[in-house]
């Protein structure tokens, strides 16, 4: 089986529909023309009493109620992208052959793992509101013919069992052929192939000749290939500006399937997500969220997207909207034989960067001590996704008291006599009985983020002891020896 084809049937339509809420349930048609002229070319399920070629007038008469819109080419191309990212999922040879068509070379493929991920991607378009068939065939036009008269996915084993009962509308013959034939009292292609090809020939000529072979499989070509895109990016307007948020989660969730659908096909997952809001006064609001997990799954961005957007506030009108995924390369990693891994890793990256993007990426991670003197400096880092076994005890335990910290230091007032303190005021009061000091340390003399500090620890008049710590002139409590 070398070729595979994916279809969409009713596709501007089903695009229409997936890129507009308000059409969801509802009876709706595609029309074109204008005026008296105007007819339907696509139509809903749940238009009943219409066909496609009804006029607007008697579609309106018959369907009370019918919503008729135009086709949406946006929509169409952002649908048209979906389905070449599902295509490039079973090959990297892809031909866009039609709008909501396209077929694939599946030479060289496993025959059974292509069968079941045509069945997975058809399904996932599915899901996503562009409803899917596909086809594998020996030749770009059985896989075509397949595709068409799948029910969702059929495999042609012995294409002359296939053929024989198919409708003669499958090869497409012109509306003057089609007459023709019909006077003939042919109907299926198997009735047309029966008739020698020579003799067919000599009464429809060149093209009748072309029918016959269309109807018994036997035209084959070469693809004419496309390159998936490299850019995972996505942008819409709105038009006219809204005054709300509210509307930009539908279409945030569409977009952000294309991108990762996409991503999945190119064999990449999303390190960053940034999202720009395009305001109508001219301003924008960016921001960037570093993913703590990379992933091609948009129902996790989701959430990472809207739990950032319960906190932004409009102050002018939002005109137009920009994503961009950052690709990156999947992650290839073994965890050690006695290592502690989290219970359920999804649900633990998906909450860190919806905290991430509450209080902001530079927030969110394990603190790790940095490589300097300056008291309580740290760096946070991502977290590990296995817990190391704990490191052997010291030798030698560690011995005297143990100062327990004040997170902010407490502000104090210290007295002093003879270059020593000898009472505070404040939140902690007494008088010092006995004080060690000071320690100076110092440190990025060179930046303008110099820091100095000088540390003493004092015994207060009620046994308590204290460490105290001076930077830019202010005293504070640092903690308290226990």
């Amino acid at each position: 089986m070398n070729y595979a084809v994916i279809v969409i049937r009713n596709f501007s339509l089903h695009a229409l529909r997936r890129g507009d809420p308000a059409l969801a349930g509802k009876a709706v048609a595609l029309i074109a023309g204008e005026g008296r002229k105007a007819r339907l070319v696509e139509i809903s399920a749940e238009a009943q009493g219409v066909e496609p070629g009804c006029a607007v007038t008697l579609a309106m008469a018959r369907c009370p109620g019918i919503v008729l819109r135009t086709r949406d080419v946006g929509a169409e191309g952002e649908a048209q992208r979906m389905l070449l990212a599902s295509g490039f999922a079973l090959s990297p040879r892809v031909e866009a052959t039609g709008l909501g068509w396209c077929t694939i070379d599946l030479q060289g493929a496993n025959q059974e793992r292509a069968e079941a991920e045509l069945h997975r991607q058809v399904m996932e378009l599915t899901r996503l509101g562009l409803p899917a068939r596909g086809g594998i065939a020996p030749t770009p036009l059985l896989a075509s013919y397949a595709a068409r008269a799948a029910e969702p996915v059929l495999v042609v084993v012995d294409a002359r069992e296939f053929l024989r009962d198919l409708p003669l509308a499958m090869a497409e013959p012109s509306a003057k052929q089609a007459e023709i034939l019909q006077g003939w009292g042919l109907k299926t292609l198997s009735d047309l192939t029966a008739l020698p090809k020579a003799d067919v020939g000599q009464r429809l000529g060149p093209e009748g000749v072309a029918l016959w072979e269309r109807a018994a499989g036997e035209t084959t070509r070469p693809l004419r290939l496309v390159e998936l895109s490299r850019s995972f990016t996505a942008e819409w307007i709105y038009e006219p500006p809204v005054d709300t948020l509210e509307p930009l989660a539908f279409k945030l969730q569409r977009y952000s399937e294309r991108v990762a659908c996409e991503l999945r096909a190119a064999g990449f997952v999303a390190e960053r997500l940034a999202i720009t809001l395009f305001l109508e006064d001219g301003k924008d609001l960016r921001r960037e969220f570093r993913l703590p997990e990379p992933v091609a799954d948009a129902a996790s961005w989701m959430r990472v997207l809207l739990s950032h957007l319960e906190t932004v506030k409009l102050d002018s009108l939002l005109a137009r909207v920009r994503l961009i995924a950052e690709p990156a390369r999947p992650q290839q990693k073994q965890d050690g034989l006695f290592d502690t891994g989290l219970r359920d890793p999804a649900a633990f990256w998906e909450n860190l960067a919806r905290v991430g993007a509450l209080v902001g990426d530079d927030r969110v991670g394990t603190p790790r001590l940095s490589d300097t003197h300056r008291p309580d400096s740290f760096v946070l880092v991502k977290p590990v996704e296995a817990v190391p076994a704990p490191e052997e005890p010291p030798c030698h335990p560690a011995r005297g008291l143990a100062l327990r910290r004040f997170r902010p230091g407490w502000s104090v007032r210290v007295d002093w006599f003879e270059g020593k303190p000898v009472s505070l005021s404040g939140l902690v009061c007494g008088k010092i009985t006995t004080a060690y000091g000071p320690w100076r340390a110092d440190g990025d003399w060179w930046k303008p983020s110099k820091w100095t500090v000088e540390l003493w620890q004092v015994e207060l008049d009620d046994g308590s002891v204290y460490q105290l710590a001076r930077q830019n002139g202010a005293w504070s409590v640092e903690g308290v020896f226990d």
